[in-house]
């Protein structure tokens, strides 16, 4: 027996050859006003030019007695065509010559008559919008369903009713009102027959996963996040309900990190932290191999549940997890977190999960250190540390690291030692604001250590400027030490930049170095008030100041 077949076929043509599912474990109906208007407008587009159009592929497991179809891809073109063969139905309803046209679409497109269900729908979406859809799309009347407000999914369904309702009315405006009903129809034929989709129809559930993961390349953090999802909620067996609960809560976790898409990084990172690396692309295959009964799958959900917690706290060190921790290790993670290091944050994950409050406060304060040696010498990109990372991760989780000092020990063969750190930073152009604002903000704090937390430290550019001290563009007077290259090569360098209170630096623009002076002068930042005691500014200058800043950097970021 075949594994697998596939057919063209008319995307409205499968309501009618099949009864459709969307299993209980689905996504809910998740488009937006948008990928509504792009569908509706590219099928409208192509059939002004009598043109086909292809929507792509959908992947269905086929029961193979009773024939029904239970989607695993494409439930969200197949339900937003359904609305719009909903929004026909309802425009010809009220309309004395539409009417036979409607009961027919009702009866061939979008409900059939079972012996036992009685009045069945052609389409069943999944548990949460399973009833609302049902609601949404029986009705002919103006008396449609108000949506559950807490289920966002319950708001977007209606609004692509609504938005289907607008195209079928703007279509039929389109003709004299006698010509209405055969343009509808037209479109229902055109539905039927020239909006092409490719149907694969699978016959066990395992096949149909690995030709959804093969078909959706382009979606892949998508896809790997449904099978995974799929993956284990079959293996719950009778305890589906649980895992699904288990499911949920990690999404609602996730979700605070604003990310379109976060799970897929979030199961790797688990993973590598947990279980040993693993490639982006080979998550589903790693769970599949690992989670093979109920017990496992639950309990992996179990666990996913509440490490998601945590996980989104170490992206924002103003979550309420770290209440309990000192301000500078909150401090720290937020240092951290500016530099987006992804290879690290399943380490983070680890130790943050295992460590002690104490412990993880030194170590958030090393791996700042350590992430920004990197940044600063162009080496995060590395596979060796991508490896190296998620190797101590598991070792931080299984026991054998379980404290600060022996983590340095096992990250010492990717250290950027102080030689190297020391003369990167010595001759480190900065184009990034944020970066050179942070650089700067860090070493002030280092020279003047016992100012503690004043205005300086504020992050907010309308209070502390970056300022540079040969401007960016030369149109004054008092830079004739530096021609075209030389002002080229040092307007970005670090030793040429400083920071200013914005109520310090009024009118100072593009003054000449002997004009700027006087505002250095008034500075309460220590970097910046050396700059006053500066007889010139030449090339020379800017390379000594940098290398003195290079040697600070060697205390504000130390090796361990």
């Amino acid at each position: 027996m075949k594994t697998f077949s596939f057919d063209d076929i008319g995307i409205a043509k499968i309501f009618t050859d099949y009864s459709l599912t969307i299993p209980p474990h689905q996504r809910d109906y998740a488009w937006t006003e948008e990928e509504v208007v792009q569908l509706y407008s590219d099928l409208e587009a192509a059939y002004r030019k009598s043109s086909e159009y292809f929507l792509g592929t959908i992947v269905a497991i086929e029961n193979e007695k009773t024939g029904e179809l239970s989607v695993v891809d494409g439930q969200q073109r197949l339900t937003t065509t359904y609305l719009l063969l909903t929004a026909i139905r309802d425009f010809l309803q009220k309309n004395d010559t539409g009417k036979e046209i409607s009961t027919s679409l009702q009866n061939t497109y979008l409900f059939n008559s079972d012996r036992r269900e009685g009045f069945k729908q052609r389409l069943s979406l999944n548990t949460d919008d399973r009833h609302y859809f049902k609601q949404l799309t029986s009705k002919s009347t103006e008396e449609y369903w108000p949506p559950n407000e807490s289920r966002t999914s319950h708001k977007l369904l209606r609004e692509a009713y609504f938005l289907a309702v607008a195209r079928v009315e703007a279509i039929a405006n389109s003709v004299s009102g006698v010509d209405a009903p055969d343009t509808l129809n037209n479109w229902i034929d055109y539905l039927e027959r020239s909006a092409q989709v490719i149907l694969l129809r699978a016959h066990d559930q395992a096949r149909a996963f690995k030709m959804f993961e093969t078909l959706n390349d382009r979606g892949l953090r998508t896809s790997q996040a449904d099978l995974v999802k799929s993956y284990l909620f079959g293996h719950s067996d009778g305890q589906v309900g649980l895992a699904q609960s288990k499911w949920s809560n990690m999404l609602e976790n996730l979700q605070e990190l604003g990310d379109d898409d976060p799970q897929v990084s979030f199961l790797r990172h688990y993973l590598i932290a947990f279980s040993g690396f693993v490639r982006a692309d080979g998550v589903y295959d790693a769970i599949q191999t690992k989670y093979k009964t109920e017990g496992t799958a639950v309990s992996f959900l179990t666990s996913l549940a509440d490490t998601s917690r945590i996980y989104t706290a170490t992206f924002n060190a103003e979550n309420e997890f770290w209440d309990d921790y000192s301000p500078i290790t909150r401090k720290y993670l937020e240092d951290f977190n500016f530099f987006n290091l992804k290879p690290i944050r399943p380490l983070i994950l680890a130790t943050s999960t295992k460590f002690e409050k104490s412990e993880f406060e030194k170590t958030i304060k090393f791996l700042t250190s350590f992430s920004l040696r990197l940044v600063v010498s162009a080496r995060t990109r590395s596979g060796a540390n991508e490896q190296a990372f998620a190797d101590a991760a598991i070792k931080v989780t299984s026991g054998d690291i379980s404290n600060y000092i022996e983590l340095t020990e096992a990250l010492k063969k990717i250290s950027v030692s102080d030689k190297d750190f020391e003369e990167i930073f010595a001759n480190a152009r900065v184009t990034k604001t944020a970066l050179a604002r942070y650089l700067l903000r860090e070493l002030e704090h280092t020279c003047s250590p016992n100012k503690g937390e004043k205005e300086w430290v504020n992050s907010d550019p309308q209070q502390v400027t970056l300022e540079h001290i040969l401007p960016k563009s030369i149109r004054g007077i008092g830079w004739d030490s530096f021609n075209a290259d030389s002002h080229s090569e040092f307007k970005n360098r670090l030793g040429n930049l400083c920071l200013l209170k914005r109520s310090e630096n009024n009118g100072m623009s593009n003054e000449s170095f002997e004009g700027k002076k006087p505002f250095f002068e008034k500075s309460s930042l220590t970097l910046t008030y050396e700059l006053s005691k500066t007889e010139s500014w030449e090339p020379i200058e800017v390379e000594n100041r940098q290398k003195k800043l290079a040697k600070l950097a060697l205390r504000t970021w130390p090796s361990s």
